[in-house]
């Protein structure tokens, strides 16, 4: 049995979808560090941590990578943030709230403050690039 496959019953089928394929997760390869700017928040103690990593070139967001630590709800919003966002130009870059996340994937109101943790991550890679 898949780790996906013993799942709770509970999830959303677009929670467990993209819980199965988290093809985001990670760091970007190679020692090439040009145009990547980061953030992260939250504390693995408090059942939460991510990092965003973002490729950034002539305005628009390349590529996003993150690495997180929570629940399934945690995992599959950054994986599908990242698909949302990828390809992007930075002027149209519009992330929306982890409410309006929380919605749109199925995330039950008592993950809503794992949610703020990925907002948060989001937001200090961003920060990141606007102090450059």
């Amino acid at each position: 049995m898949s780790a996906v496959e013993s799942l709770p019953d509970a999830l959303e089928p677009q929670i467990r979808a993209l819980f199965g394929a988290l093809d985001h997760a990670g760091e970007f390869g190679g020692s090439a560090r040009a145009g990547i700017v980061s953030g992260e928040a939250g504390r693995e103690d408090l059942g939460t941590r991510v990092r965003f990593s973002l490729q950034i070139a002539e305005e628009r967001l390349l590529a996003v990578r993150y690495r997180a630590y929570g629940c399934p709800h945690t995992l599959a919003t950054c994986e599908w943030l990242a698909r949302t966002l990828e390809g992007q130009r930075l002027d149209a870059l519009r992330p929306g709230k982890p409410l309006e996340w929380a919605r749109q994937l199925g995330v039950p109101a008592t993950k809503l403050g794992r949610l703020l943790v990925v907002e948060d991550a989001l937001q200090a890679a961003l920060a990141e690039r606007d102090a450059r």
